[in-house]
């Protein structure tokens, strides 16, 4: 999964507060998924890791500027997750972990358990992501397995 930043949280709660969205999930668990894991025994969660030892990315940018519901979607054009999340795909199927099936679509909930037609344009929230999360999820508890960051390769000159 990758997570919002503490100051992205900050305007998320904010958006949520102007656009009376009830906060029935914590704010430092939002997060979006990138790829469902499934069963999290510990040789899966072993495999993983051996996987992201040899995984190389670099940081990625995400926007939302929309909301259906209670879910933040993402602003249109945004080829970077897709492309990221279709490497770590095969990354990890490449060693082995068996993974269901899922049509990844970036989004992030930030209420789960109501219903709303709420559909609206926001400012923009977006951010660099620079690390990516293994979580266990469920039963209302999130189990941190590991978190990788995505180091910028490309470097900068100081001109």
């Amino acid at each position: 999964m990758i997570k919002p930043r503490p100051p992205e949280r900050a305007a998320l709660i904010r958006l949520c507060a102007a656009l009376g969205i009830e906060i029935s999930y914590a704010p430092e668990r939002w997060h979006s998924t990138l790829l469902p894991i499934g069963e999290s025994t510990q040789p899966t969660i072993d495999a993983i890791h051996r996987a992201m030892e040899a995984f190389d990315a670099e940081p990625f940018p995400v926007a939302f500027d929309h909301i259906e519901g209670d879910t933040l979607k993402p602003r249109k054009g945004q080829r970077a997750p897709g492309y990221f999340q279709r490497a770590l795909v095969a990354r990890i199927a490449r060693c082995g972990v068996p993974l269901p099936d899922y049509a990844f679509s970036l989004h992030l909930n930030l209420a789960y358990g109501g219903s709303s037609a709420r559909r609206a344009a926001i400012p923009p929230i977006a951010w660099p992501v620079d690390e990516i999360l293994l979580i266990e999820s469920g039963s209302g508890r999130h189990i941190d397995h590991g978190c990788w960051p995505l180091i910028d390769r490309q470097g900068a000159f100081a001109f």
